[in-house]
Formats: C-alpha cells, sequence, structure tokens
C-alpha cells in the first residue's frame, strides 16, 4: 500500500531518537517473549522480528510497522495475539517501570477521583463476557486509581494534567486486556495519556473538542453531500463523534476489531483516528442520506471492521491539505492550534 505522505509524520518533538534506552527496551521485549512464550511452534515473521537483534531503531521500528500494515497482528483462535502488549509497548516507547513503584501508588489508597473511577469502572465494556472473564472491575479501578495518585501527588500544580477524565476507562480496557500483569498495563496507560494524547484528557477535554471540529471539517471536504445532510439536522460531529474521538474508536465493538485499529494507530499516528470515524460514518452513508432522523443511526456505530475502515481512511488522507494534515497530526498534544482549527476553511484559506 502506497500513500502520498507518511502516515506517521510527526513535529520535532515526536521524532524518535536513535537513543540507547530505545534499543534497551526494543530488545527487552524480544528477551522477555522469546524466553518466555511461543516455544516449540513455528513463529510469524513479527514476532521472529522481535526476537532478533534490533541496533538501528529507526529502521527497526519502520520495519515493524510496515510488518504491521502488510501482516498485521495474528490471532490465536479467539484470543488476542499472544505478544501484542510487546509490540505496543516499542511502538509507543513505552519504559517499563518498578514494579515497587506501582505498588507504592496503590497502597496510597483512594485518590480524590476514586468515586469516579469506581463508578465508571463498572461501566466499562459490560456487555463484553470476553473482556469481563479477563479484566476484572478491580484490576480496572487500581490502575486508574494509581494514574489518578500518580498525578495529584507528583503534578498537584499542573492545571494541564487531569487525575481522571470520564472516558479514560474505555481507553485503559484494551490496554488491560492485552497486557500480562498490571505495572505493565499502567505503564501503557500512562505513555499514552501523557505523551501521546495529552490534549485528550485536559480538564477542558481541549483536543478531544479540536478532534470533532476536524471530523467537521474533513467531511465536509470529502463529502459534502453527506455533511450538509447531517447539518440540515442539526448534527455536528461534537453530537456524535465525540465518543469515538475520546476513545480512539474504542466505544465501538467488537473488542477484537479494536485491537487490529489501535495496532495501526500505534504505528502510524494516533491522529489517524479522525479518518477513522469518518470513515464509519460514511460507510452507512446511504442509510444516513435516507433518514429523517440520521442520529438514531449514529447514536451507536455498526460494529467495527477494521480493515474496511483502515482501508477507506486512508483513500481520504490522499485527499487533504497538507496544512490541515498537519493540524490534524498535532491536535491530541499541540495546545496552540486551537485557533488554527476554527479559522480553518476546506479551501485552504483562513475564513474573514
Amino acid at each position: 500500500m502506497e500513500h502520498k505522505r507518511d502516515l506517521s509524520r510527526k513535529s520535532s518533538h515526536s521524532k524518535m531518537r536513535t537513543s540507547t534506552s530505545s534499543h534497551r527496551l526494543l530488545n527487552r521485549k524480544a528477551s522477555t517473549l522469546s524466553s518466555v512464550e511461543r516455544k516449540g511452534r513455528k513463529k510469524d515473521s513479527i514476532e521472529r522480528f522481535l526476537e532478533s537483534d534490533q541496533t538501528v531503531i529507526l529502521s527497526s521500528l519502520s520495519q515493524l510497522r510496515y510488518s504491521i500494515l502488510c501482516e498485521g497482528l495474528p490471532r490465536n483462535g479467539d484470543e488476542s495475539c499472544p505478544y501484542r502488549v510487546y509490540v505496543w509497548s516499542i511502538l509507543l516507547r513505552a519504559e517499563p517501570i518498578e514494579t515497587d513503584y506501582y505498588v507504592s501508588l496503590v497502597q496510597h489508597g483512594e485518590s480524590n477521583s476514586f468515586t469516579k473511577i469506581h463508578n465508571d469502572a463498572f461501566r466499562t465494556f459490560k456487555k463484553d463476557q470476553t473482556f469481563s472473564d479477563k479484566v476484572s472491575n478491580g484490576l480496572l479501578i487500581r490502575i486508574l486509581n494509581s494514574y489518578a495518585n500518580e498525578i495529584e501527588l507528583i503534578h498537584p500544580n499542573n492545571s494541564n494534567l487531569s487525575p481522571y477524565v470520564q472516558g479514560m476507562n474505555i481507553l485503559l480496557a484494551p490496554i488491560a486486556y492485552i497486557s500480562k500483569s498490571e505495572p505493565e498495563a499502567f505503564c501503557l496507560f500512562k505513555r499514552l495519556l501523557t505523551k501521546i494524547i495529552p490534549m485528550y484528557v485536559t480538564p477542558n477535554l481541549s483536543g478531544v473538542l479540536n478532534g470533532v471540529k476536524l471530523v467537521d471539517i474533513i467531511l465536509e471536504l470529502v463529502d459534502s453531500k453527506l455533511f450538509n445532510h447531517l447539518k440540515s439536522k442539526m448534527l455536528s460531529a461534537k453530537i456524535y463523534a465525540l465518543p469515538s474521538v475520546l476513545t480512539l474508536g474504542a466505544c465501538t465493538p467488537p473488542l477484537s476489531e479494536v485491537l487490529e485499529l489501535w495496532d495501526f494507530l500505534f504505528s502510524y499516528g494516533v491522529h489517524l483516528n479522525i479518518f477513522f470515524i469518518i470513515s464509519q460514518v460514511i460507510l452507512i452513508r446511504e442509510d444516513l442520506l435516507a433518514s429523517k432522523n440520521p442520529m438514531t443511526l449514529l447514536r451507536e456505530f455498526p460494529k467495527l471492521e477494521a480493515k474496511k475502515v483502515v482501508k477507506l481512511s486512508m483513500s481520504f488522507v490522499k485527499a487533504i491539505p497538507t496544512d490541515l494534515y498537519d493540524l490534524v497530526v498535532r491536535h491530541t498534544w499541540d495546545p496552540s492550534i486551537d485557533d488554527q482549527i476554527d479559522e480553518y476553511d476546506i479551501t485552504g484559506r483562513n475564513r474573514s
């Protein structure tokens, strides 16, 4: 699959460094995998890559991303890929933490956000029995509460860091599902929130609000007829797309498809979720255009089909002006682009 632009393009702040620590991380995950799992059978190409000695980080990560794009991570019957957690750790560049540190956060007790966390945890994927069988409410509560404790204890005066906002439980759920320990899940979750999507978890959810604005802008650009139909029904993306933006699409089942979608997002950039949401809307385009009340269809998206969504999304990426794509890339972490998004016109010129 060829694209006009590098999907993983980021600003200078997020470019990967060929550091010794990254090298150690890559091979630490491989070592853990080879010593603990998957013995006595033929290994797939991605697993062989994880177990090999990778000394050039940038080229190694490019190879891993390309393998995920072309082959995807294999399933073990109905089970998730058993080494997915290692792949995500590498893609997110999540350094391991000491177990004792995580235990200390758990032992600190209830955070100021504990009541909200407790209530939301019991609503997390409650209809998914496979998830419930593997991930307990107690585990979700401990990890979320530990994250809140860390923010409250270490960054008490940082108003840009929220100990907890609604939706964090859904963001944690896929990570908790594929992780092999609570400290591992905590590490990945913290990395995702604080380094990858920090603007999504500010007190005012500024990144999420910018995300839904971008959904409207791009939908108008790629399908003006559908955009105008929804607009005529008073349906902006803020009304129907906010949960999907906030949770990186994890609010739409099934979980197995969410995991595949996140493989791609973590490989090429979580900003691509904006295009994934637009694709899910366009996949039900004819029904929406024929409906007098489209919100009945948008209230809950159809079951997720990751490969179909990714394929359609890539066709939209090609059609987006470079300056608009740059805003999409930056909206998850850059607090300075609010006005640029508000003033953006699909012609590429600022509104007067």
